[in-house]
């Protein structure tokens, strides 16, 4: 029989001794703020990037061009075209221009393509930017050539946009927010990734800490084994519930004052610039606004973060009791790392067909589901058997992994100076 209180004093001991420490405050507001630096860090350089002028000579043998890229953009295009094409090349070699373009009669038909010669220095969105204009002033050339209707001429210069809209239960459109849901299912995959094995490898440090110090031999003298290893688990679990409880504060904080934040910082009318093709946005709207996140999901996300890291702590500490030193554990933490890992792998072809075959069963297997059940809950509406289901094999997948775990770690924990193979492992799990 076990003894609840002596499980108790070692949940008690394991979540004070490290709630207390700086290590955990760090990690509480750096981790956030890392995975909100990632994001963000890429669209803060788009946004406040300078942006480089970069100097095209055109030849344009038509006349025709030439004007038309002006009126695009009158600091990047001059007109090269009363000078040798062998004398523009050499500048553009000289790196005195960033590169050039050649343009004739037979391009503006269709019977060749216009080229652009460059130093190689300009870099993806620079030569992007010259195909797109390229491609426009071409196009209105052609347009003009064939002297279409106004009515045919604003088809081709105001292609529709298309707006998506979700329907709820009660029959109510509402806007989608796909692309949003998205990244939000796949941070939250990433957070359960690196929290199961961060408290994954913080329980298999401590187990093998008092295994070299000798003081799990004074421990097991007054509780069992089960015991012992049962209120390490259930102790940093309660640690890590809590600092997630302290994330999903944070986070539900931050993306409700995201959106007046940001357009305080860069003004409402760079945001609107930026949400310009989107659907109703108009003056007196808010221009970027931040979607609701359904309450449940901060739920099952708790849920599968708690059951995932009891299957993972199981698995961990086993590892941690089979050892003498951490150097010792890359061996046998393969076997765990591997279906987190495929997990990973397979989340891009789960969040792009959340209601596939592939995505219900593979987010139906206890391993793979902490990382892609919550990748799933964010975009599509998964049905309630589903997620019913997956807490039951998580469940019952969690007591198998702790009967194997404690065999292994009853009988590790006591043993020194021998180095457990699998073989050894599967003789404690059978004895």
């Amino acid at each position: 029989m076990f003894s609840s209180r002596k499980i108790w004093l070692i949940i008690k001991r394991e979540y004070l001794t490290r709630v207390r420490k700086k290590t955990f405050l760090l990690t509480t507001l750096l981790i956030p703020f890392g995975f909100a630096l990632l994001f963000l860090t890429p669209i803060a350089i788009q946004l406040l990037q300078s942006p480089s002028q970069k100097k095209v000579a055109v030849i344009d043998q038509t006349d025709a061009i030439y004007p038309r890229l002006v009126a695009i953009d009158s600091t990047r295009y001059f007109n090269y075209s009363n000078q040798p094409e062998d004398q523009v090349r050499k500048m553009v070699g000289d790196e005195k221009l960033d590169g050039y373009l050649f343009i004739s009669d037979s391009m503006i038909t269709g019977s060749r393509q216009p080229v652009f010669y460059s130093s190689g220095k300009g870099g993806l969105g620079f030569v992007s930017d010259i195909k797109d204009d390229v491609r426009k002033a071409i196009q209105n050339e052609r347009i003009d050539r064939a002297e279409v209707s106004e009515e045919i001429r604003s088809i081709f210069e105001n292609p529709p946009q298309l707006t998506t809209r979700t329907i709820t239960k009660e029959g109510k459109a509402e806007e989608a927010h796909t692309e949003f849901l998205f990244i939000f299912g796949f941070i939250i995959a990433m957070v359960i990734y690196f929290a199961m094995f961060i408290y994954g490898a913080i329980i298999m440090r401590s187990v093998i800490e008092e295994k070299t110090n000798r003081i799990i031999e004074v421990i097991t003298s007054s509780v069992k084994p089960i015991e012992l290893m049962l209120g390490k688990v259930l102790g940093v679990g309660a640690l890590g519930l809590t600092q997630f409880a302290i994330w999903i504060v944070m986070a539900v904080g931050l993306l409700s004052f995201l959106t007046p934040l940001l357009t305080f910082i860069l003004g409402p009318e760079t945001l609107q610039s930026m949400a310009s093709a989107q659907a109703g946005a108009s003056g007196g709207e808010m221009p970027f606004s931040i979607p609701e996140i359904d309450p449940f999901i901060w739920v099952y996300m708790i849920i599968y973060f708690l059951l995932g890291y009891l299957i993972y702590s199981g698995l961990f500490t086993a590892v941690g009791s089979a050892v003498d030193s951490e150097s010792e554990t890359q061996y046998l933490i393969m076997p765990i790392t591997i279906p987190i890992v495929v997990a990973i792998l397979l989340m891009p072809e789960v969040a792009n067909s959340p209601d596939s075959t592939l995505a219900v069963v593979s987010s139906l297997i206890p391993l793979f589901t902490p990382i892609l059940m919550v990748g799933r809950l964010p975009i599509t509406d998964v049905p309630f058997w589903q997620v019913g289901l997956s807490f039951v094999l998580m469940t019952a997948t969690f007591i198998g992994i702790m009967a194997l775990s404690a065999k292994i770690y009853r009988v590790g924990i006591l043993m020194y100076g021998k180095k457990a193979s699998f073989k050894e492992i599967m003789k404690w799990i059978k004895a």
